[in-house]
């Protein structure tokens, strides 16, 4: 079978950038080692603590949060799930069956900018949650067959999420055949085995402790404008909640799990990578496996070193909070990497959506309409964005990373007490950097 999807690192190259590479990461170093000289002399007090309060938007939230509000986002959610169930289970093997592009592009890329724009809106589109809640009315306990003390739940965060997350990206990645309905088929039922049947078990909370997707949706909402504060609609300052909200135990691990997993995406796309794999007598998935793990080490015990180097902060607790200053990151490299796939992809999936059989329907009238290129027939345009998605989401994650330590470390250690965690954003920066456009 023909790949379904275009990696993007392939859509911006070396020699797309308007200038040579070494000029970008001398350039993109020098951007954040100012942006941190001027907060090092500006920022020495912490500037925000406490829940963001915001603006509080009385008109919009009559409209966009009330309870006919919610069960309509929860029904739309579910007859997305049932619809493109229908595809995986009845439709046809072949590239034009829409389940390939809303798993690996609607639901694993598209959860980036819905969340951002939106704030926390999949918890309400979550079509596993609903069906949860679904069994609770028809009878099943709200805290499950085997309930949970509030300490375990503590204790247990979104490590499970972040377990889901690297399963997803060694699907995504790694797996074999992972774009035919076979493959594809087992991976919704472990994840619908996993979730739902946890939720059962162990009530609720465990869908946020545990489905990949919620917790990524979760972690790049925190970075929107739009929060519920005190139960209401808020437009609030992203990067003071950003600094304030709270970071579940296990935060270190989804970050990790992300920005570990983007960059082994952009890493499998380099020359060096493609000449080892096909060069070796090694099974492709043996050599996948172990660079994504790879690769997840150097990620977390790069960013662990940085938070140790900050002095006496060490233990989870202190990965969760400074967990806070990766999301920026995170959101960058995804846009950076995957932006143009999801314009692309994203677009020839709602064309498919009328048609998920392959028997010539044209349900929702999108089985005719074309794919705009936009600005992607410009591949200049398209590396900027990507140079610019990357170093935007570094000089915010210095902000929010100097909100946090100002916060937790004595006075007298406030600016060399942050280099350690800076020099590891700035190998970050250049990684990045080179992975997305390394010949």
């Amino acid at each position: 079978m023909t790949p379904l999807l275009i990696p993007l690192h392939g859509l911006g190259a070396r020699q797309d950038l308007p200038l040579p590479l070494s000029w970008a990461i001398a350039g993109a170093v020098a951007v954040l080692l100012i942006s941190f000289g001027v907060l090092a002399l500006a920022w020495r007090e912490p500037r925000w603590r406490g829940v963001a309060d915001g603006r509080r938007l009385p008109q919009l939230a009559r409209v966009a949060d009330t309870r006919s509000t919610r069960l309509a986002m929860a029904a739309a959610g579910l007859f997305v799930f049932v619809w493109v169930g229908m595809a995986l289970w009845f439709g046809q093997d072949r590239v034009t069956n829409p389940v390939f592009g809303f798993t690996y592009v609607w639901l694993w890329v598209g959860l980036v900018p819905v969340s951002l724009l939106f704030g926390a809106v999949w918890r309400m589109l979550n079509p596993l949650r609903t069906l949860l809640l679904i069994g609770t009315r028809l009878g099943l306990p709200g805290r499950g067959f085997i309930p949970l003390k509030g300490q375990t739940w503590r204790r247990l965060g979104t490590y499970p999420a972040a377990v889901g997350l690297v399963a997803f990206t060694w699907l995504e990645l790694v797996q074999p055949d992972n774009n035919t309905l076979g493959v594809l088929r087992w991976w919704w039922v472990a994840w619908v085995v996993v979730v739902l049947g946890g939720g059962v078990l162990f009530g609720g909370r465990w869908v946020a402790a545990c489905d990949p997707f919620e917790a990524y949706a979760r972690l790049v909402s925190r970075a929107s404008a739009w929060q519920g504060v005190d139960g209401r609609l808020a437009l609030v300052n992203p990067l003071r909640n950003l600094s304030t909200s709270t970071s579940p135990a296990g935060t270190w691990a989804v970050v990790t799990a992300l920005l570990g997993g983007t960059a082994f995406d952009g890493f499998t796309g380099t020359s060096w990578w493609v000449r080892a794999v096909q060069s070796s007598t090694i099974p492709r998935p043996v050599w996948g496996t172990l660079g994504q793990l790879a690769m997840l080490v150097l990620v977390g015990a790069t960013f662990a070193l940085g938070v140790r180097g900050l002095g006496r902060l060490r233990g989870s607790r202190h990965l969760d909070l400074l967990a806070a200053s990766v999301i920026p990151i995170v959101i960058g490299y995804a846009f950076a990497h995957y932006l143009s796939l999801l314009v692309l992809e994203g677009q020839r999936t709602l064309i498919n959506l009328s048609d998920p059989l392959g028997l010539g329907w044209n349900v929702f009238g999108t089985a005719e309409l074309g794919i705009a290129q936009l600005w992607l027939d410009t591949p200049a345009i398209t590396a900027v964005i990507q140079l610019a998605a990357i170093i935007g989401g570094h000089v915010v994650g210095v902000l929010v990373a100097h909100e946090l330590s100002v916060r937790v470390l004595p006075a007298r250690r406030r600016v060399l007490g942050q280099v350690p965690l800076l020099l590891v954003m700035i190998g970050y920066t250049c990684g990045g950097l080179l992975l997305l456009f390394s010949p």
